[in-house]
């Protein structure tokens, strides 16, 4: 980039030195908050829960074994296939907690910033403007919200991403081939950015043999997955995540109950999904999602790589995968960037006044989105006092004393996760009427708070009620007994 002022070695390690302090801050922040949330009773049975019963179940001879899923299954790969979860397997060994999987996913994403602003400072020449788009990383919501929801491969999966096409840019094909299986066994269909990579190769960098191995072989794996390791650990040999439920219907059921009969309805009724896609919700997600980068980057080829992954969101007839409060979109957040920096380095190559002028417009917008969509928002902060566990929190510890860790458990949604290192919990009023152990608690872990998520049915993952009901029924109910009452904190015990 042209006209800008010459830094000097001790300016360069400067800027690198902010950057890098940025990130770290980032992480550390990030972990602490999840943690708090965790130890306020915030997270949840549905995810976080199922994950940590999973690894310990793995860790204890019972592969991806889970009670607690929203699926018909016991086993978490005939729903989504994520063998990069075996990464945990050795940390549950030396010690079983679910704030492993927080700690690994806050340091991924952030890590993530690493190649962004590594791409930025060689395309843009200029270490402000990288620090920018840096910074600009670092603000956005999308990450910010996945982060503060649990646990999910598609934000753990954000550094494998951001390697990738780094290293695909910088034509180093090993780091890229790396990262790139990183990514593709995180869960089953992140394997199609690599096979858009691939074809990004292809196409764009002319790197016809390489692109054309990648993508073939990134698509061999995706229908393999799909079409023999996904059934291979179902019950009935069919895709829980299309089966869906009786409480829970699947997101795509309205296209087809399998993959042959979604495709041929994607085919055969263009029309219907041309009008879904370009709803007003949707395109309302698809302009927030490229707001921080004030829009370049629909101005670049490195977008398109982000396509199968968006026609997987907004297909869905759920709306939590195109909210930009939930988890769903972080895995595709650091493309946007990419393509925002490639497209700032062809345009504003020459005109100092228009680099300028963008810089303030990417400053400004991602301001706007940090401000008014990420939880941590200027119009959030009260999230650091709501992440401060109180003392009823904190009694959590002294109700786990009385439910052996060997019992069968149905317990409320936002306690979950700290009992799920067990072969058999449910959410409550799941099994209400057979667990050894009932455990609910009359206390809304969100107070006051008028938050996104900040209520108690929210927490409850149920209609409240519908749980007021089911309580009192288990206080009178002849088969349990009313074992501890203290603080909100009711514990039912299984007559003999």
């Amino acid at each position: 980039m042209k006209n800008e002022p010459m830094l000097d070695k001790k300016n360069k390690e400067r800027f690198n030195f902010l950057a890098y302090c940025a990130i770290t801050v980032f992480v550390l922040i990030f972990i602490l908050l999840a943690f708090g949330r965790h130890d306020s009773l915030q997270s949840y049975l549905n995810d976080l829960g199922n994950y940590d019963q999973m690894i310990w179940n793995t860790l204890h001879g019972r592969f991806f074994e889970i009670s607690v899923g929203m699926l018909d299954t016991n086993n978490y790969f005939s729903g989504h296939f994520s063998p990069i979860l075996l990464f945990f397997v050795p940390f549950y060994a030396i010690f079983a907690s679910p704030k492993w999987l927080l700690i690994f996913q806050a340091l991924s994403v952030g890590l993530g910033a690493v190649p962004i602003y590594l791409l930025a400072k060689e395309k843009l020449k200029n270490y402000w403007a990288a620090l920018i788009f840096l910074l600009s990383y670092l603000l956005n919501p999308f990450l910010h919200n996945a982060l503060l929801y649990d646990f999910h491969e598609v934000c753990f999966a954000v550094g494998f991403a951001s390697g990738a096409f780094y290293f695909l840019e910088k034509k180093n094909n090993k780091a890229f081939i790396i990262c790139s299986i990183l990514l593709a066994i995180s869960q089953e269909h992140l394997v199609l950015l690599v096979f858009m990579m691939g074809s990004y190769a292809f196409l764009i960098q002319k790197r016809k043999k390489f692109g054309s191995w990648v993508s073939v072989s990134s698509l061999a794996y995706f229908v393999l997955v799909l079409a023999v390791f996904m059934p291979s650990f179902s019950q009935n040999g069919n895709l829980a995540l299309l089966e869906g439920n009786g409480q829970y219907q699947s997101r795509y059921a309205w296209l087809g109950s399998s993959m042959p009969e979604i495709i041929n309805n994607l085919t055969k009724y263009p029309d219907v999904i041309f009008k879904l896609m370009v709803s007003r919700e949707r395109l309302t997600y698809l302009f927030f999602l490229v707001l921080p980068v004030f829009s370049l980057a629909l101005y670049s080829w490195p977008i398109t790589i982000i396509f199968p992954i968006l026609a997987v969101n907004l297909l869905s007839s759920n709306s939590m995968t195109y909210d930009i409060f939930f988890y769903h979109s972080a895995i595709v957040i650091p493309f946007v960037y990419f393509s925002g920096i490639i497209a700032f380095s062809r345009w504003f190559a020459v005109d100092r006044f228009l680099r300028r002028a963008f810089i303030l417009a990417i400053i400004i917008s991602s301001f706007l989105s940090f401000n008014f969509f990420s939880l941590v928002g200027i119009s959030g902060f009260g999230i650091f006092a709501e992440s401060h566990p109180s003392a009823h929190a904190r009694r959590i510890a002294e109700v786990d004393r009385f439910i052996p860790p060997k019992a069968s458990l149905s317990v409320q949604h936002n306690l979950g996760p700290h009992f799920t290192e067990r072969a058999e919990v449910y959410r409550f009023p799941v099994k209400k009427n057979e667990a050894e152990y009932i455990l609910l608690d009359r206390m809304n872990p969100y107070g006051e708070s008028v938050r996104h998520f900040a209520d108690f049915g929210y927490a409850l993952q149920m209609d409240v009620s519908d749980w007021q009901r089911d309580s009192i029924e288990m206080i009178a109910s002849p088969d349990y007994e009313l074992i501890y009452q203290k603080d909100g904190y009711l514990i039912f015990k299984k007559k003999q």
